[in-house]
């Protein structure tokens, strides 16, 4: 039961984690505003829809893993992969400190999503006994 919590709780972390990327990559501060600042707003346009999708994602496996079911783990990975893809788009307009928070968050969820699709027990759904049939 442990592992299901866990899971959903990284789960979470990496919805916030999504929408932390694009808050600090769409805000320069003047030490790491560069020849890569964005003072238009463009990230937060072009960002917006992937964002939404990772949380959308994110938000599917989270109701998954709180039913025991064993698609919130590949859910979760998927979330994990565009938090990851997000990371590797926007790392050059984050701080370091986040980014490398970020990227722990994604390997904790990918570590717990593999542990989770290794032990997880599946479970068969239940389905109604038929009535016996009458004879011929």
């Amino acid at each position: 039961m442990r592992l299901w919590i866990a899971n959903a709780l990284a789960t979470v972390l990496v919805g916030l984690a999504a929408v932390g990327q694009l808050v600090d990559a769409s805000s320069p501060d003047d030490s790491s505003c560069g020849p890569n600042c964005d003072p238009h707003g463009y990230i937060v346009i072009f960002m917006a829809i992937p964002v939404l999708i990772v949380i959308l994602v994110a938000l599917f496996a989270l109701g998954s893993l709180v039913g025991r079911r064993r698609a919130g783990f590949w859910l979760a990975l998927v979330a994990a992969a565009g938090c990851a893809l997000e990371l590797l788009m926007l790392w050059s307009l984050m701080t370091a400190l986040l980014a490398v928070l970020v990227g722990l968050v994604i390997v904790a969820s990918v570590v717990l999503a593999i542990v989770g699709l290794r032990n997880a027990p599946v479970h068969q759904p239940y389905r109604v006994p038929e009535p016996p049939y009458p004879s011929a």
